[in-house]
């Protein structure tokens, strides 16, 4: 057996191992500038939109102002068509309160209540003094506590109205006997005269609180407290009640209201060492329609301007002070007026509002400037790229500054 020598074999030099490549198609990658352009127009887009559904306006307008000082009589007549006239409102409320008593005494009380007097005689006031006689059917007498001045009969409407007046009256005598519901009466000095069927009273109120015999009495301090603060919570409750009474489109003042306060009367309470002190009062106002007294105002002050052109915006803060105290049954109302009056020129918010919709706010600020009420004004767009007043007047608001 030849064993052959192998030789080693040597690697060639220089020969770099093989590589291989692979080939395939790539994706090709797009920019992204392009998807963040269409998503922001797209995001604008439906911005817009939405925005476009809450586009609003609001117009704020200044009119012309100017003060003056008033001081000014008036003369008013009431419940008149023409010119400046006046109405009455009134209230009635009652209070009371239960104290110790002090003791027992002999009392005299008479009765006491309201009447209304009528004049049916002639156009011509009818007088009346103090101590007046009224009678009932009965024959029991009431007298008039305070002389008054009947108003004449009027027309109305083609039809005569008797002339009328409402006052307190109190029984001739102390008792019980005298504490009557509701009546008519004559004037027993006028028997024999034909004034005797044409002036004549009804009640408007009971007669009450009349009493004779042995009562429980009060002490005269307690007595004196007690009438003070009735009083006072009397007035302020019937003030309260008062200014409700009063229309909307009329107005009243606090030196044009009248208060008429009844005697304190006394009744047993549940224990015996107790009463029952009730007191009834009543409120009567001087009432003026707002438009009436604002004409006359200007007719003193700017007689040279159209009245509904113009008001008196502040007219309930003016000074109210009549020529002669305010009673509420006055046919004739002289008074003053005083203080500084605001005029403030009137234009027609809805015509306005109309005028302007639909506008751009250039073409807005021209039409306003056609009204000569107005001294200035703004307006107020929304969303803030939209500069136009839209057409729905809902989406319009309007408002008066001096309002």
């Amino acid at each position: 057996m030849r064993i052959e020598q192998v030789k080693d074999i040597k690697k060639p030099e220089n020969i770099e191992p093989l590589s291989y490549k692979y080939e395939y198609n790539e994706t090709k990658k797009h920019s992204k500038k392009w998807f963040y352009l269409s998503t922001v127009i797209f995001v604008l887009a439906i911005a817009f939109g939405i925005s476009a559904l809450f586009k609003g306006a609001t117009i704020r307008v200044s009119p012309k102002q100017e003060t003056k000082e008033l001081n000014e009589t008036f003369a008013s007549k009431k419940d008149v068509i023409t010119g400046l006239g006046f109405q009455t409102v009134s209230v009635t409320k009652d209070v009371e309160k239960t104290v110790k008593a002090t003791g027992e005494e002999k009392v005299e009380r008479k009765s006491q209540g309201r009447i209304i007097i009528y004049n049916n005689f002639s156009a011509q006031p009818q007088k009346l003094v103090a101590t007046t006689r009224f009678q009932t059917p009965e024959g029991l007498i009431f007298r008039l506590i305070n002389p008054v001045t009947i108003p004449g009969r009027e027309v109305k409407d083609g039809k005569t109205v008797a002339g009328n007046i409402e006052v307190i009256v109190e029984a001739d005598k102390p008792g019980v006997s005298y504490n009557i519901g509701l009546k008519d009466f004559t004037i027993p000095g006028f028997k024999g005269d034909p004034k005797f069927t044409q002036i004549y009273a009804r009640s408007k109120t009971e007669m009450t609180g009349g009493f004779s015999g042995m009562q429980k009495i009060v002490s005269k301090e307690t007595m004196t407290q007690v009438e003070s603060e009735m009083k006072s919570t009397l007035e302020t409750s019937l003030q309260g009640d008062i200014g409700a009474q009063i229309p909307a489109n009329f107005i009243s003042y606090k030196d044009a209201v009248s208060y008429e306060l009844e005697q304190i009367t006394q009744s047993p309470a549940a224990t015996a060492d107790e009463v029952i002190l009730k007191r009834k009062g009543k409120a009567t106002a001087v009432i003026f329609d707002r438009s009436m007294l604002n004409k006359a105002i200007l007719a003193k002050i700017m007689p040279e301007v159209e009245v509904e052109a113009v008001k008196v915006s502040n007219i309930s803060e003016l000074q109210f002070k009549s020529t002669s105290p305010v009673t509420g049954n006055e046919k004739d109302l002289n008074f003053t007026l005083s203080g500084t009056a605001n005029f403030v020129w009137v234009f027609d918010e809805n015509k306005l509002k109309e005028d302007l919709m639909g506008l751009s706010k250039k073409s807005a600020k021209i039409v306003i400037s056609n009204y000569p009420a107005i001294s200035e004004a703004w307006i107020e767009t929304k969303p803030f790229w939209n500069q136009q007043i839209p057409t729905d007047p809902k989406k319009v608001t309007l408002i008066n500054t001096a309002n």
